[in-house]
C-alpha cells in the first residue's frame, strides 16, 4: 500500500472554490484523500492511481526526480479539476456541522447562519453535476490517449479497473457495453479509436 499523497494543494483548492480561507485545511485534507481513493481511483483504475501517486511521492523525496511530464499534464488539467468539485460537495457537510462531545452541533456566528438541509442538498448535487462532468473529461482523454497512459487500461486483480463512464443514477438502464468485460470494452475502445481517427 502506498502512502498517502495530495493531487490537489490547499491553495488550488482555495483558490479554485467557494471554499473560505479561512476553512481549517487539516479538517479538509482527510476529504481530500477519501475523494482520490473513492472518486479518483474509481475513474482512472487502482493500477494508474498508484503510479501517479508513486511519482508524487517519489518527486517528493527528491524534488530531482521530476514528475513525467504526462503525468504531470494530467494531474494539472484533468485531475485537480475534477477532485475540485468532488472535494466540495463531500466537505459541505463538514463544513455546516461540527463533531463534538454533546454531539453534532451546526456551526453559527453572530454574522452569519447556516443553510437549512435542503440548500445544502442542493449545493451538494450541485457540486457533484460538475464532478461528474470533469471527471467524465477525464475518462474520454484517458480513452483517447490510451497509448500515453497504457496503465489506466491495465486490468487490476487488487483492486479497481478505469471506468468508461463517470456519470451515475439511482436507476438501472440496460447497456450491452456495460456488462462486457475489461478487456472486451478495452478492445472496443481501441476500434472506436481507430474508426475516428
Amino acid at each position: 500500500m502506498i502512502e498517502d499523497v495530495l493531487f490537489i494543494s490547499q491553495d488550488y483548492l482555495k483558490d479554485n472554490s467557494v471554499i473560505n480561507d479561512n476553512a481549517d485545511f487539516e479538517l479538509i485534507r482527510p476529504t481530500i484523500i477519501m475523494c482520490q481513493d473513492v472518486y479518483l481511483q474509481q475513474a482512472i483504475g487502482t493500477t494508474l492511481y498508484e503510479d501517479l501517486k508513486q511519482a508524487i511521492i517519489d518527486y517528493n523525496a527528491s524534488p530531482s526526480t521530476a514528475i513525467p511530464t504526462n503525468y504531470s499534464n494530467l494531474i494539472t488539467y484533468k485531475i485537480q479539476k475534477m477532485l475540485l468539485w468532488y472535494v466540495q460537495m463531500e466537505a459541505l457537510p463538514l463544513l455546516k456541522f461540527r463533531f463534538e462531545n454533546k454531539g453534532i452541533m451546526v456551526k453559527s456566528s453572530d454574522n452569519s447562519q447556516p443553510i437549512d438541509t435542503n440548500d445544502l442538498k442542493f449545493m451538494m448535487d450541485r457540486c457533484r453535476i460538475k464532478a461528474e462532468h470533469y471527471s467524465e473529461l477525464l475518462i474520454k482523454y484517458l480513452i483517447d490517449n490510451s497509448s500515453t497512459y497504457p496503465k489506466y487500461l491495465e486490468c487490476s486483480c487488487d483492486g479497481l479497473n478505469g471506468t468508461d463512464s463517470a456519470y451515475t443514477t439511482g436507476i438501472y438502464l440496460p447497456d450491452d457495453f456495460n456488462d462486457l468485460d475489461w478487456e472486451q470494452k478495452k478492445y472496443i475502445n481501441m476500434i472506436r479509436k481507430n474508426n475516428s481517427a
